[in-house]
């Protein structure tokens, strides 16, 4: 419910905004001062500073003022840039600012044309007095964007938009122009403009933001709910967790589709236009990432029920698990690199900067390589160890003359937990390099042993029943090794003595450690005890 209340008050004030842009672009006040009217080459001229300041000496300006002036609105100013000798004198202050939207409309959504690529030199290309600037298309129709210098009264040449391409802008404005629902938009909503785009185009931009979230979280709630009626019905609850984890990328993929799909009837401006573009394309590959990763979490409840089904011993339940948890680090890695690649790939100019170091590859790797030695290492030693497995979780190992069981297994480092409750952190390489002891690398069971040295007069018999009832007495012993070996034997005086070892066994090294401390107790107090019994 408090989501509910916070979407109805965001659209409250999206609409609250949109009544007071319009109420302030519809006041008196606000109307763009009229400008003198437009004359054509050849006409007198009573102010030439005027006309100097529009700036139209090389092609390259012409064309970049006269968008800049339908980018901020004022259609009159860039009407200027047109050679209007075609139209009526009487007529050019009406027709000429109508003519110069519909054009500025078609350039500035043609991603393929780019006045930075047009000479900037007074002279053109070998003083030809017209300039090709760009070849375009309206439909299917070819729309050649011609530039020609004229000479001005004041004795000044200057680039015009020619008259040849004037002729062919209603052509254009039918082909490539606004639509007809543009054309019912009331005309306080399509003033002023910003980057190119009219107010209505604006508040379209961030309604559809809004409408794209809400379509989003309702066709990924309906789709999970419909999904989740038919999980129910299967016995394991992998399905049911996978359907629960994705909701929220799921919406994040919609929203982002949807949006896309939106603004293609906005009619923005190429340049906003490739911006919010970069944008949802951006939010759909985190989307995607964002459920791949949420399914290999789901990996642990493949483990888990597995176990719970009792197919699966103890052994192979750790080998499993261990080596669950390594892929799935290494294949959450990876798709956070992929992912970065595809954002980062999508601009150009990191095409470029890709294409140049692949011209250098064979320097920048061996740079790269000896600036990043120990950490590429060490992801590869992760990969490495994840494919050997030389210890699994809770394997019981003796590293650095310590004793411990494995808690943890990362990418880049394993997490060994010591006796004492103290932690030992070990680079996953440690275990490729260095020698250790693994004792439960094939099993769980371990056999341990308790060496004593008694009196020759004690039997040794005696010391075997003792120690059977030793373990028939203590929970720890797993009931199958429960053995005493004569090791050695000193009998010269004047202190002889038998070397006796006693070996038991447990379910695992923590029980075992506690089993033969409590056999090395009770079989020393007995063989002291016998000993001076029969003295």
């Amino acid at each position: 419910m408090p989501r509910i209340a916070r979407l109805v008050v965001a659209t409250l004030g999206l609409v609250l905004f949109a009544v007071l842009s319009v109420a302030s672009v519809a006041r008196p006040g606000w109307a763009a001062p009229a400008l003198p009217t437009l004359e054509p080459p050849g006409a007198s001229s009573t102010d030439s500073g005027a006309k100097e300041a529009l700036d139209r000496q090389t092609p390259r300006r012409t064309i970049e003022n006269f968008l800049k002036r339908a980018k901020d609105g004022d259609f009159r100013l860039a009407a200027s840039y047109l050679d209007l000798r075609a139209i009526p004198v009487e007529d050019r202050d009406q027709e000429g600012p109508e003519l110069a939207q519909k054009l500025a409309y078609f350039l500035q959504r043609q991603p393929s044309f780019d006045p930075a690529t047009l000479p900037d030199d007074a002279d053109g290309i070998a003083g030809d007095r017209t300039f090709v600037a760009a070849k375009l298309y309206a439909g299917e129709e070819p729309v050649p964007i011609l530039l020609r210098r004229e000479h001005f009264p004041d004795g000044v040449d200057r680039w015009l938009i020619s008259e040849t391409t004037v002729e062919l802008i209603p052509k254009i404005g039918a082909v490539a122009g606004p639509g007809p629902i543009v054309s019912r938009i009331p005309w306080q909503l399509r003033r002023p403009t910003f980057l190119g785009n009219e107010l209505w185009q604006w508040m379209g931009v961030t309604l559809g933001l809004l409408a794209a979230y809400l379509v989003g979280g309702l066709l990924a709630t309906l789709l999970v709910r419909g999904v989740r009626v038919l999980t129910k019905r299967m016995p394991t609850r992998v399905f049911d967790a996978l359907v629960k984890a994705s909701r929220r990328p799921l919406r994040l993929i919609i929203a982002a589709i949807v949006y896309r799909l939106l603004l293609d009837s906005l009619a923005l401006t190429a340049a906003v236009r490739d911006s919010l573009e970069h944008v949802t394309y951006s939010a759909l590959v985190i989307g995607v990432t964002w459920l791949a990763l949420r399914a290999l979490g789901i990996s642990t409840i493949v483990l888990e029920e597995r176990e719970a089904r009792g197919g699966v011993d103890a052994f192979s339940d750790r080998r499993i698990r261990t080596r669950t948890v390594l892929l799935r680090r290494v294949a959450g890695l990876t798709f956070g690199f992929v992912a970065f690649a595809f954002l980062v790939i999508q601009f150009q100019f990191v095409r470029s900067v890709g294409i140049s170091l692949l011209a250098s590859a064979g320097v920048f790797s061996v740079v790269v390589g000896l600036a990043a030695q120990k950490t590429l290492s060490g992801i590869i030693g992760g990969i490495q160890f994840s494919i050997a497995q030389p210890v699994r979780v809770s394997d019981q190992v003796v590293v650095e003359g310590e004793f411990g069981e494995i808690e943890d297994v990362h990418l880049t480092y394993v997490v060994v937990r010591l006796w004492d409750k103290r932690c030992l952190i070990l680079p996953s390489a440690y275990f490729l390099e260095k020698p250790f002891q693994n004792w439960t690398r094939s099993a769980m069971d371990v056999v341990g042993s308790v060496t004593l040295k008694v009196d020759p007069v004690v039997p040794v018999d005696s010391i075997r029943e003792e120690l059977h009832r030793i373990c028939e007495a203590d929970p720890l012993w797993d009931k199958q090794t429960c053995i005493v070996q004569v090791t050695d034997a000193d009998l010269a005086p004047p202190t002889p003595s038998l070397t006796l070892r006693a070996l038991v066994s447990a379910e695992d090294a923590s029980r075992l450690w506690d089993l033969r401390c409590r056999v090395r107790e009770f079989l020393a107090e007995f063989a002291r005890t016998q000993a001076m019994a029969r003295r």
